[in-house]
């Protein structure tokens, strides 16, 4: 198994998958992709940073719309799909938020916790047709969202001195494990929460 891995960030941009339709017909991707059989959710929104009470609550929809609904809109596609082959691989990227609460990030963390309750869901109720179902909660990645050091003063020195590896992730390093859970050989994994975060929320 290639572990070596290179993200191209530039691959698919997000106007690309606002378009995608994912139902069966002659407009839909799995008419143009009938053999689908790994799907890795990684979308992630967090909205501004303040406390719930100054939360809209349209801006609390587009949150779970994007984090959690969504996933569900795909997987019900494709999981009747996977079912007919006996095979499926479903990695959620979720964070580390889905592990431990944070204030100014309510509906954020919420969503990520929804997403870990999805994915676990589906690997009880799918894992007898030979599909697996996980997640990832990564702690704070090399991108915008991840580290916003230009919108959070000292925002980046914070996070690597609350972080036990001093250090920030790549998402390079994130994508091996995503990689390794597609790998056949790790079709005895399933219904688990991979944490991959430094050791943030092992000293939260």
């Amino acid at each position: 198994m290639n572990l070596d891995i290179k993200i191209d960030r530039d691959l698919f941009p997000n106007e690309t998958f606002r378009n995608m339709d994912f139902r069966s017909t002659d407009s839909g991707i799995l008419y143009e992709y009938p053999e689908i059989t790994t799907f890795v959710h990684c979308a992630g929104y967090g909205g501004p940073f303040h406390p719930i009470t100054e939360v809209e609550e349209d801006e609390w929809d587009s949150i779970f719309s994007i984090n959690l609904k969504s996933a569900y809109q795909i997987l019900k596609v494709l999981l009747p799909l996977w079912q007919k082959m006996s095979y499926g691989r479903f990695v959620g990227i979720a964070s580390s938020l889905s592990i431990v609460g944070s204030a100014n990030s309510v509906a954020y963390s919420a969503s990520k916790h929804g997403l870990i309750g999805l994915v676990r869901s589906i690997a009880d109720e799918w894992g007898k047709y030979g599909i697996t179902s996980n997640a990832i909660s990564p702690g704070y990645v090399e991108t915008k969202m991840g580290v916003q050091e230009s919108e959070v003063s000292d925002h980046r020195n914070q996070i690597l001195n609350r972080t036990p590896s001093k250090k920030i992730a790549s998402p390079e390093e994130i994508a091996r494990v995503v990689v390794f859970l597609l790998d056949e050989k790790s079709s005895y994994i399933n219904g688990a929460n991979w944490t991959v975060d430094g050791g943030i929320t092992a000293v939260y």
